[in-house]
């Protein structure tokens, strides 16, 4: 990968960003021009053309004017400002060949550029790690050179807002968590106690899956299978109050910010996909490609023989399932009353470990051949891969309720939720009924669209690292916009 110039070179930097400035002026001109021309065309025409052909004429000129329109935002766009991030790696990571959850897709990004360790120390540059300990002694000697390049040191004991203000206010450290179950509470306290003094809180930021705690999933299918009516919301987890943890743990706070992450797209799964419609349905793919048609809307047309799908039973698993194997077991026994359906329950290709490393065609054929797709979380945790994986495939995604969505996610608009058995039922046999087969090939393709523009890893990593305003977290700990260099929760000052 070639790595970009030093950030350190202003002068070379600033001419190529005037270059492009007058790049775009020019092309933007330009286009101007030639709508003016064709606006004039156009108005000359309408004076001889009959009163029934201005209709047409309006709408060419509309036509055109949308297409120099949209020409002239995406060249707009194509000169958005790049930024650099370091990717911090342990040695056993690099060994392991990890899969790092932020830095790998970068290069999908039109955004981000990721930089070696040559350029690590530069002003501007981002660091993304997930490993605590082994990036204390790097940030501690970053911060060296920082100092020095301001001709300051460590013993002049900088204030945390000198340290932020004076010292490369753009270099920000995001160290994120994506185990199941969180992380805990000590690790705030080491960033707090070790990294916060050195770099200054307002630098650092902390991302995680674990958002939120208290799912009990399994409570719930007890009770069920005892006779007691409960609400599956009494065992749904609840949002972790990270400003009030910060004041429980007497931190200061030891970050900028928390934020939430999610499982993304998994690319393997989206090519086998598009590997299946060449292969097995090439003559729908080429006309679709060839009428300029939307490929997903091929897909969630796609014909699919099997009602409803689980892709798991309780043969499988016997560790925090009760509740996915409550589900699909009572998906499979619907079938006891409604004899007509073609309810499928069996396990399609990979499972676990070698399930999220390698994509078997059973699993991609056994999707596509579905128009409804019931998942299940695990007991005690929420977020997995299967969503993406579901949305993917085009058919309609019927999922239990949890704490927070990912980006963008709409209930009955992208995919649907069911809050207890009897709703599920109800929700299988309503997008059944041919009277709504387009409402629900409808949602479904609006699913995979969802999952291919804002699922993929670079646009989560676009939105968290470069702090995009569209993209609401909204729980516990203060999270304004650090680029602005704005930082003044209430609960602090």
């Amino acid at each position: 990968m070639a790595f970009p110039l030093r950030l350190s070179s202003r002068v070379t930097t600033t001419a190529a960003n005037a270059a492009a400035i007058n790049h775009t002026r020019r092309r933007v001109v330009r286009i101007l021009s030639v709508f003016v021309i064709f606006s004039a065309a156009v108005l000359v025409n309408v004076r001889k053309a009959p009163l029934n052909d201005i209709d047409v004429l309006k709408e060419s000129l509309i036509e055109s004017l949308s297409a120099l329109s949209s020409n002239a935002t995406t060249s707009i766009k194509t000169q958005q400002k790049k930024h650099s991030l370091y990717c911090h790696l342990t040695e056993r990571q690099v060994n392991e060949k990890t899969k790092h959850f932020l830095c790998n897709g970068w290069n999908e990004s039109d955004r981000l550029i990721q930089v070696g360790e040559s350029h690590m120390h530069e002003p501007e540059v981002i660091w993304v790690t997930s490993e605590f300990k082994d990036i204390v002694p790097l940030v501690k000697t970053s911060m060296q050179i920082r100092l020095e390049r301001h001709g300051k040191r460590f013993a002049d004991n900088l204030s945390q807002d000198e340290l932020l203000d004076d010292i490369d206010p753009e270099w920000k450290i995001f160290i994120y968590d994506v185990s199941d179950n969180g992380i805990g509470n000590g690790w705030l306290w080491n960033v707090n106690n070790t990294i916060s003094p050195m770099v200054g809180c307002k630098r650092i930021n902390f991302l995680t899956r674990t958002a939120q705690n208290g799912r009990r999933m399994h409570y719930w299918v007890n009770e069920i299978r005892s006779g007691n009516s409960i609400s599956i919301a009494s065992a749904s987890a609840k949002p972790m109050n990270f400003t009030n943890i910060f004041e429980k743990e007497k931190l200061n706070p030891a970050c900028a910010s928390v934020q939430r992450l999610s499982f993304h797209v998994r690319e393997d799964i989206n090519r086998a996909i598009g590997d299946y419609m060449e292969k097995r349905n090439s003559t729908i793919a080429r006309s679709s490609s060839s009428s300029g048609s939307d490929l997903s809307y091929t897909i969630a047309h796609l014909p699919r023989p099997v009602d409803v799908r689980t892709f798991w039973n309780e043969q499988v698993c016997n560790t925090r399932c009760s509740l996915r194997n409550f589900v699909s077991k009572s998906v499979l026994q619907m079938t006891l009353k409604h004899p007509e359906l073609k309810v499928n329950t069996d396990i399609a290709g990979y499972i676990r470990g070698m399930g999220r490393r390698r994509v078997h065609p059973a699993y991609i054929r056994g999707m596509l051949e579905t128009k409804i797709i019931v998942l299940a979380q695990r007991d005690k945790w929420e977020d997995h891969f299967r969503l993406d994986e579901a949305l993917l495939s085009g058919a309609l995604v019927l999922h239990d309720p949890q704490t927070y969505w990912p980006h963008m996610m709409a209930d009955g608009i992208n995919f649907v939720v069911y809050h207890n058995i009897s709703d599920l039922e109800s929700k299988i046999l309503y997008y059944l009924d041919p009277m709504n087969e387009e409402v629900r090939m409808t949602i479904g393709q609006r699913g995979r669209e969802l999952a291919l523009k804002h699922h993929r890893l670079w646009h989560q990593a676009e939105r968290i690292l470069l702090n995009d305003m569209s993209y609401h977290n909204d729980y516990g700990l203060y999270n304004k916009p650090w680029m602005n260099g704005e930082y003044s929760p209430s609960v602090y000052q």
